[in-house]
């Protein structure tokens, strides 16, 4: 299981940074950019890249690499974006650029007021069950909902969801070991 806590971090320190430049439906707006420069920043330094394998490279300079890496942002991201990739760069967090991306747009997602729920069910949904489940969810919990859903047939039937550190749970296996644990209590 990999560590997010370092990618978080970092996208944490983003958030604020821009949140210090900005406020209101600004913010919002410069949180959209900063993430499609994000974006941007770890297309352009992903390994098997052509920057990104000049920027891996041991026997370029670091002065060279920050020069490189300045020259392929100047001009085309958000002068925040240019100094957080000049320090992932120095930290030597270069590898974490897509990582710290996808942070920080649940980051963003949250700004907006979405969160995202992952529903796990023991058959395909259909278009109109999952679109009554979408419906029940942000109805119970209060936030607009964006949902992604896969399969699990050991659940044996019914689903699961999970939104942030909140958990739903209606599956079948879950019913049944309920029932299970009730049952071994009971003194006969």
């Amino acid at each position: 299981m990999k560590d997010s806590t370092v990618p978080a971090r970092y996208a944490r320190a983003l958030q604020l940074l821009t949140e210090r430049h900005a406020s209101g439906a600004a913010l919002l707006e410069q949180l959209d950019r900063t993430l499609d420069d994000l974006r941007g920043l770890a297309e352009l330094v992903r390994p098997g890249s052509r920057i990104g394998d000049l920027l891996s490279h041991p026997q370029v300079t670091p002065e060279d690499k920050r020069a490189l890496l300045r020259k392929a942002l100047d001009g085309r991201a958000l002068r925040s974006v240019v100094v957080f990739g000049d320090l992932l760069l120095r930290k030597k967090r270069l590898a974490f650029a897509g990582a710290i991306a996808r942070e920080f747009a649940v980051l963003v997602e949250h700004a907006h007021g979405v969160r995202h729920a992952e529903v796990v069910s023991a058959v395909p949904l259909t278009p109109a069950e999952l679109e009554r489940l979408h419906a029940g969810l942000e109805k119970r919990t209060g936030f607009k909902l964006t949902v992604s859903t896969a399969v699990d047939p050991d659940l044996v039937g019914g689903a699961y969801a999970r939104i942030g550190d909140r958990l739903i749970d209606r599956s079948v296996r879950s019913l049944l070991q309920t029932v299970a644990h009730r049952l071994y209590e009971v003194s006969v």
